[in-house]
């Protein structure tokens, strides 16, 4: 008997090396495109992260034509001013109000460009005080300084060749998540064809902590520290402030340090559009986009206007 089991064991282990010999052949022969990848060259892999399409895809991609975006806006007896807020641009939908999709987004822009002239808010100064503004404003912002703001945004404004203004907090940047100083730098010092600079950026305080809770002391540093830190890594003046949580908006005391610290402009969380002729500078509204389709956004947008 013992010798009947002995035998019966090496007859096993021998069909298992036979089994594992054959598979390694199979395998070995075999062409699976996942095993065998093809080298990827690093000059022909585009470094633009959003959809768009290709003749080599055999998926239809959706995205949008720019030459749609070349559109002028109204002409208007009684421009308004509207700020548009966003904070994360993603490539899918997500429960998360502040997450923006990407095919939205990109529609939201066509709506944008037929129906206002965006601009930054340096140049929409400028223009009032010429009083040249015939159209409708939009400026366009992100908050944070969300990894997206590069990887995707930046891109993407680049060829639609469209304005926006990115308002930091530099206590993230750097960190998990969030944008590198050379990052924004780069966008900082971006050109179109025509020389023109696209891309603009504000604070949006030290610690993102809301100012309308904070003493006198704290909100002079959480305003003074992240304008110098702005300026001293982009190179460029920093005269936008966005509110964290929109707290403190119409505050005098808020106001007045924003002013002594250097701030011409205070953007709000207040949805509301306003009118140029009545426009207060440090009080200006903010509609924040939320992760709805693009019809809810133009009704929510011409709404706001009254158009």
């Amino acid at each position: 008997m013992t010798y009947i089991h002995s035998h019966r064991n090496k007859i096993g282990i021998l069909l298992i090396i036979g089994l594992l010999i054959a598979f390694k052949a199979f395998a070995t022969n075999s062409t699976y495109a996942e095993e065998k990848p093809a080298a990827l060259n690093p000059v022909t892999i585009s470094s633009i992260r959003y959809w768009k399409p290709t003749t080599n895809s055999e998926i239809s991609v959706r995205t949008i034509d720019p030459n749609q975006l070349q559109t002028t806006a109204p002409v208007r007896a009684n421009p308004k001013l509207l700020v548009v807020m966003y904070h994360n641009i993603v490539y899918g939908r997500t429960g998360n109000i502040y997450n923006r999709d990407l095919y939205n987004f990109e529609h939201d822009l066509i709506v944008l460009k037929r129906n206002y002239s965006v601009t930054d808010f340096s140049e929409l100064i400028d223009n009032m005080g010429k009083g040249t503004l015939k159209t409708d404003q939009a400026v366009i912002t992100f908050d944070d300084g969300d990894l997206s703001m590069y990887g995707i945004v930046f891109p993407l404004l680049k060829e639609y060749k469209t304005k926006a203004t990115f308002f930091l907090v530099p206590n993230f940047i750097g960190t998990v998540g969030y944008m590198s100083w050379e990052q924004i730098r780069e966008m900082a010092n971006y050109r179109d064809v025509n020389g023109k600079r696209l891309f603009f950026f504000g604070s949006h305080s030290l610690t993102h902590r809301p100012l309308g809770d904070l003493t006198s002391s704290e909100i002079q540093r959480e305003l003074s520290e992240s304008k110098r830190i702005i300026e001293q890594e982009t190179g460029y003046p920093t005269e936008a402030l966005a509110l964290p949580f929109g707290s403190g908006a119409g505050d005098k005391e808020i106001i007045d340090i924003a002013k002594k610290v250097g701030f011409t402009v205070i953007r709000t969380s207040r949805p509301v559009a306003t009118l140029l002729s009545s426009l207060d500078l440090m009080q200006i509204g903010g509609f924040n986009v939320e992760n709805y389709s693009t019809d809810v956004f133009t009704q929510n947008m011409l709404k706001l206007s009254g158009r």
